[in-house]
């Protein structure tokens, strides 16, 4: 069912505001519809008079297949009468039971289970998912905990950390960081200071907090390592890492940061060392060797899981109608996985001679590169249009006849990207950027001079 939209007063200063309402949530149509519920990214306000970001309250209705999930949920404050709620849910309930085939319609779709809240709601799809009750009581009493932190001043806070120290844990660091992403959204800066503030502290007093202080330090120095070996870097040279690495956090980052050298005869070549190696090196490699396994698995799967989300995501956009409509559906899913697909898709779709699939990708293409610059800040739009420019010389009228625009913000970005560009080995483009930075700093010279 497509998003209603309707307007809704704001909560906090009562100005009307269009918000598009999701009712039906059939995770077994659309999959991301999930996790759009769980973190609180559907039927939000976003108040352009006062800045509130929170939900509207809407009726739901939550349905997997493939768990044989049914849920409602109907909020008290929407005084909808018992009746004219029945109607919508069976409306919805209907909606979900003629999309699917009959072999997959069950008896649960009968008796959908009624939440009386939208916690109630979300716990039953925990519980679904394998999470138990005492997990979920767990889970809010860290963030009850979180709140008296939030609340809490300097002086009082490492004390709170400390007394408290048996229950910060890698949830609680998921906790806050989800509940500050939400709130970067809202715009609230004031806000996100202060879980910035918060996370340093935990960082500093909590025992948790050291130890992932301490693996950074290891990730950050073996990342370091493969840095600077550049060019250096071999089969030969990582599996000398590999073999002097004393931690796995080490093991980690380079599986991570180079994983087609962890092939198949890379394996192979280790194998054959644990058979020539004694007690005690036989069982420190072996160690080594299931760790690096299961890490290339872990990667794999979650490679594999990424494209098949940027699959089902583009298949999505070449079957719309309202292309620009379900880009701005799905703008959460363009990703570098899906951008390094389409460009896939757009070659295959070119050796096929198949001109009508490769327009409908180029469109495609066309319009999330529209999206990218739109969203890019001031400077970086204006350096891609510099950029876009043919010669030199209508660069440099450009940049005088854009003299209000070179601000400091544009030329730190200019020294960056001209950085970035040299690290990735495209002189072309860092030559380009680093003409433009001259022509900035000539700009701003002359301004001084006729002051």
């Amino acid at each position: 069912m497509a998003p209603i939209r309707t307007m809704v007063s704001c909560p906090k200063c009562r100005t009307p505001v269009q918000v598009e309402l999701e009712q039906l949530i059939d995770v077994s149509q659309d999959p991301s519809a999930k996790q759009r519920l769980m973190s609180g990214s559907i039927n939000v306000i976003n108040c352009p008079t006062c800045g509130f970001r929170g939900q509207a309250s809407s009726l739901l209705v939550y349905h997997d297949n493939e768990k044989e999930l049914l849920l409602s949920f109907v909020p008290m404050e929407m005084g909808l009468p018992q009746a004219e709620s029945e109607r919508i849910i069976g409306r919805l309930v209907n909606e979900v039971v003629n999309k699917l085939p009959q072999e997959r319609r069950k008896a649960y779709l009968f008796s959908p289970r009624q939440a009386l809240t939208m916690n109630g709601l979300m716990d039953w799809i925990l519980e679904k998912d394998g999470v138990t009750r005492e997990q979920l009581d767990a889970q809010r009493a860290k963030a009850q905990l979180l709140q008296r932190m939030l609340q809490a001043n300097e002086t009082t806070l490492p004390t709170l950390i400390q007394e408290n120290d048996a229950q910060i844990d890698g949830q609680m660091f998921q906790i806050l960081s989800a509940s500050a992403s939400r709130t970067a959204q809202s715009g609230n800066q004031g806000a996100v200071q202060v879980f910035a503030a918060l996370q340093r502290a935990l960082l500093e007093h909590s025992t948790f907090g050291k130890q992932i202080v301490e693996r950074q330090k290891v990730a950050d120095a073996a990342a370091d390592e493969l840095r600077n070996l550049g060019d250096k870097l071999s089969p030969d040279t990582f599996m000398d890492l590999v073999l002097k690495a004393s931690s796995n956090d080490q093991l980690a980052v380079y599986v991570s940061l180079a994983r087609p050298l962890a092939d198949y005869a890379f394996f192979e070549s280790l194998t054959r060392r644990i058979e020539r190696a004694e007690e005690p090196e036989k069982g420190a490699l072996t160690q080594k060797r299931d760790v690096l396994l299961q890490l290339t698995q872990e990667i794999d799967a979650e490679a594999r899981a990424r494209l098949d989300v940027a699959a089902g995501t583009l298949r999505k956009l070449m079957e719309a109608q309202d292309l620009k409509k379900a880009l701005n559906d799905n703008v959460e899913a363009i990703d570098d996985t899906f951008l390094a697909l389409l460009e896939d898709q757009m070659a295959a779709a070119q050796r096929a001679n198949r001109p009508d699939v490769l327009s409908r990708l180029q469109l495609i293409n066309g319009l999330i590169t529209d999206m990218i610059r739109q969203a890019a800040p001031p400077e970086v739009q204006l350096i891609n249009e510099l950029m876009a420019i043919s010669t030199e010389a209508e660069a440099e009228a450009a940049v005088r006849g854009r003299a209000g625009e070179i601000t400091p913000e544009f030329m730190q970005t200019l020294n960056y990207l001209s950085n970035q560009m040299r690290e990735q080995n495209q002189t072309a483009a860092a030559e380009r950027l680093d003409f433009l930075y001259g022509l900035a700093v000539q700009l701003e010279m002359e301004k001084n001079w006729s002051k």
